[in-house]
């Protein structure tokens, strides 16, 4: 069976038994282990495929991963699965990055035995990434998640080419982030909304055609003009989000300096927040060009220490610390 036809044997059982698919042992049996063997794996092979597979944790404690897959002896996939229904929410997600990591593993899958979240290493560095490069639905496919989904498959398992066919996927899941924050344009808005607007389906993907060959042509000349150096490039730009850090940490200094002595200073790969717009006097750090977002802190030998942050908000669990930074510049 190929792995096309796994997957359709399984949308099949979505269809016949979804309602009475109530706890996470019945979903496993009907929908997950039927996926393991669509991808080429021996789930009652247990040199293939070990479940409820004991984990040291690298921080200390243990925990359990739902199904562990082996390649060539060692942990390749980690598996965490809800019930058919269950939101595969940030905590089920954290326990496979936590999981992989332990066991060096390459890839993660998150799933309810329906929706897949498809996780894999691109940096070679952080273990799998804390964000998944493909999601999925069986019921509502689409055409890329064969595409997915076939590196993790047996006969094809390889990290490097897991790497490589993932790494597409997070640059059109960054670019699609990148060009949505247009649509916040108030101009873009407006057409939308006139699009959206018009009753007519088949004038309305008229005008929808007109609209998008008109701001092809647009990009196109920019990036032409660009190219032949008649525009300028800026060489920093400065995100939302990196101006929403820094108004967050500027408030979590109140009390402690002068708000005039605090300063923002953006480069190419990360902004600084810094006291008397000094090199020398950083509170800390934004790095926030990739698709991976961290904060850097810093010691009292003005030493950077990198955190990982999900949302803009995480940089209220540094507030301790960068508090205490600012300080010492205030007190000398």
């Amino acid at each position: 069976m190929t792995l096309a036809d796994g997957l359709k044997d399984i949308r099949a059982r979505i269809e016949q038994f979804g309602d009475q698919l109530d706890n996470e042992e019945i979903t496993k049996d009907v929908l997950i282990r039927p996926m393991i063997q669509a991808l080429g794996y021996d789930s009652s092979d247990p040199t293939q495929v070990k479940a409820e597979y004991s984990v040291t944790l690298l921080k200390g404690g243990r925990g359990r991963a739902d199904y562990v897959i082996f390649h060539n002896g060692q942990p390749a996939i980690v598996m965490e699965c809800k019930a058919l229904g269950v939101p595969l929410d940030q905590r089920v997600q954290q326990q496979v990055l936590q999981y992989a990591k332990a066991l060096n593993a390459p890839a993660g899958l998150v799933t309810d035995g329906d929706r897949y979240l498809c996780y894999a290493n691109t940096d070679d560095v952080s273990g799998i990434d804390p964000w998944p490069y493909h999601q999925l639905d069986l019921s509502d496919p689409t055409e890329r998640d064969l595409e997915a989904l076939e590196p993790m498959s047996k006969h094809l398992f390889l990290p490097k080419q897991l790497q490589a066919r993932a790494k597409p996927f997070l640059a059109d899941i960054e670019r699609r982030e990148r060009l949505g924050d247009f649509l916040t344009d108030p101009s873009l808005v407006e057409e939308v909304l006139r699009l959206g607007a018009i009753a007519d389906p088949q004038e309305r993907r008229r005008e929808l055609a007109e609209t998008i060959e008109s701001m092809q042509e647009i990009v196109s000349d920019v990036v032409g003009r660009i190219a032949r150096g008649e525009l300028d490039q800026p060489d920093v730009v400065t995100t939302n989000d990196e101006l929403d850090a820094y108004l967050m940490c500027k408030g979590m200094l109140y009390g402690v300096i002068d708000p005039d002595r605090i300063a923002f200073r953006d480069s190419k790969t990360y902004a600084n927040v810094l006291i008397d717009d000094n090199n020398r006097k950083p509170v800390c750090r934004f790095h926030f060009n990739g698709r991976v977002r961290y904060v850097g802190t810093f010691d009292a030998d003005k030493q950077e220490t990198r955190h990982l942050i999900e949302e803009i908000d995480d940089l209220l669990k540094f507030a301790r610390t960068i508090r205490s930074t600012a300080r010492r510049y205030a007190e000398s």
